[in-house]
């Protein structure tokens, strides 16, 4: 997400119709709006807003167990709410477990769970497919879906040997031991699944502060003779976790990840140095997670940040924007922490010069590659990883120059970030001056007529996707689409100086999740690059 670029081009002038004095004062309004948000020591500890799926998951595990709770009437009354979703599967889940809770027959039938599970799978990467599919078909049949016929327990049945990260390798288990309930099935793999879950501690935490997770271990070990009393002590643990409207979030807290990004944005739109330098130092002080034990199946990141203090699972997205702050606000008093960093990141490199999200051996991410490719641009000794790491990318480019579907639903989330990237190419890289431009021009090409962009080509512009679209045309030459752009934005923003519309982050991919402040981020980035670029603001 940086700006600073050794090869940036002139400065653009603004078209007409653009003031430079209505950028600033939005851009002063956005930075107190953000900068608000903080906590004394710097940290932007944002919430979590409730989500159908965990909601649906809860009620059901409410009704599964008998459980008497207030919480039950708030939860009821939260998905009610939603009977009318304009999403399909938010509709689905909230009939099936407002509909059970009542004492109804499940509605759902084999055919819906495979039309929604084949609707999900076109959201996500290739990679991660089967993986999705179950996990849609084990989260219905705790609803009361039949199982399509194409149900299986993941990895064939077979005891898992693939590298896995943490989450993964949980929400596979879990899924395991819900499919063979309904499948009828016990055998080598269900008794290592249930090892799995029980050593997450359900009875006395969300572990890793993951509330959807937390819900999927319950559910499995609900269908597991022998653990009710865990699962009464897990769902105990969840309720405390409640949100006002009734619901339940994805996850309970991301206070690294909206430090790290609101800290980037904040640096570059101007924010005061004094608030830079206690954000950075309380980040600082966050690399290497949580001292959780880890469930990974290989090599994963170790050494790097985690997305919240409360969380063991390392990440290279977290990593990597982490690294990029630091450095930005104090690369010195830094030094020995950003060391450690960048040697975390180089450690789960793959061989085809990608990097994945959390473990050594895991597919390559576009998205993650651009990611630590931007935070090891400082280090001069890093250039045969980067430059391999930019030929992975390049690679990885689409026909229609975009890339696989990163954590976002935005199309123009791994566009921007792979163009900023590709700003650390060294002059004679041709391929990546090439990847660049074919950038630009997709960016240019799904620009809506009003100005903006929406998360895929055709879609209504939102704030979000624009502020990507804003960001990597900053990049290139013409003025024009950036003004238009700018006009879109400055016109969207609210009376308290933020901004709002859809939540683009998913997880797991490709469910979208919001926390607020996640919205009003990438805008204040976006007006961050205007002010590097465009001339009037210099």
């Amino acid at each position: 997400m940086k700006i600073a670029d050794r090869r940036r081009p002139a400065p653009l002038a603004l078209p007409d119709g653009v003031r430079p004095d209505d950028v600033r004062r939005a851009t002063t309004r956005l930075v107190a709006y953000v900068s608000g948000r903080t906590d004394d020591d710097g940290a932007i500890r944002e919430q979590c807003e409730s989500r159908v799926l965990e909601s649906a998951l809860a009620l059901s595990l409410i009704t599964r167990t008998g459980a008497d709770s207030p919480a039950r009437d708030r939860l009821l009354a939260y998905l009610r709410g939603h009977l009318e979703s304009p999403d399909q599967l938010d509709r689905v889940l909230a009939s099936l477990a407002v509909g059970a809770a009542a004492g109804r027959e499940p509605g759902g039938d084999s055919a819906l769970v495979g039309t929604l599970a084949s609707g999900i799978l076109g959201a996500a990467p290739g990679f991660i497919s089967t993986r999705r599919r179950l996990m849609v078909y084990a989260v219905l049949s705790v609803l009361g879906c039949p199982l399509p016929a194409d149900a299986e327990l993941p990895g064939g049945g077979q005891v898992p040997t693939d590298p896995l990260h943490s989450w993964a390798a949980v929400q596979q288990a879990s899924i395991t031991l819900i499919l063979a309930g309904a499948l009828g099935v016990r055998n080598r793999a269900t008794e290592a699944a249930l090892d799995t879950l029980l050593a997450t501690d359900p009875a006395t935490s969300v572990w890793e502060g993951y509330a959807l997770m937390h819900l999927l271990v319950l559910h499995a070990l609900a269908g597991t003779p022998g653990h009710e009393e865990t699962v009464r002590g897990g769902l105990t643990t969840l309720l405390r976790h409640q949100r006002a409207d009734g619901g339940f979030p994805f996850v309970l807290e991301m206070h690294n990840w909206c430090t790290s990004t609101g800290g980037l944005a904040l640096h570059a739109a101007g924010a005061d140095p004094r608030l830079l330098r206690r954000m950075a130092a309380t980040l600082g002080a966050q690399r290497g997670g949580a001292a959780l034990r880890s469930l990974s199946r290989g090599e994963a990141l170790t050494g790097g940040w985690s997305m919240s203090p409360i969380v063991a699972q390392n990440d290279v997205d977290d990593t990597a924007c982490a690294l990029e702050f630091l450095q930005v606000v104090d690369p010195v008093a830094h030094a020995e922490t950003v060391r450690g960093g960048v040697a975390a990141l180089l450690a789960v490199q793959g061989t085809d010069g990608g990097f994945p999200t959390y473990v050594q051996g895991a597919s390559s991410e576009p998205c993650m590659t651009a990611a630590a490719v931007c935070a090891l641009g400082p280090h001069p000794a890093t250039a045969p990883q980067r430059r391999k790491a930019l030929g992975f990318l390049a690679d990885s480019q689409l026909a229609d120059g975009g890339f696989e579907p990163g954590w976002s639903r935005s199309r123009l989330h791994s566009l921007f970030r792979v163009r900023l990237a590709a700003c650390t190419a060294s002059p004679d890289d041709a391929r990546s001056a090439a990847m660049a431009a074919r950038i630009e021009q997709t960016v240019r090409e799904t620009q809506n007529t009003d100005g903006g962009w929406g998360m895929q080509p055709g879609d209504p512009s939102d704030d979000i996707s624009t502020a990507y679209g804003l960001i990597t045309l900053c990049h290139a030459d013409d003025p024009r689409p950036v003004g238009a752009s700018l006009a879109w934005l400055l016109e969207r923003q609210k009376a308290d100086g933020g901004y709002g519309g859809p939540p683009d982050m998913v997880g797991p991919r490709p469910f979208a999740y919001r926390f607020p402040l996640l919205t009003d981020i990438p805008v204040l980035l976006a007006l961050g690059h205007v002010r590097a670029r465009v001339q009037e603001m210099q």
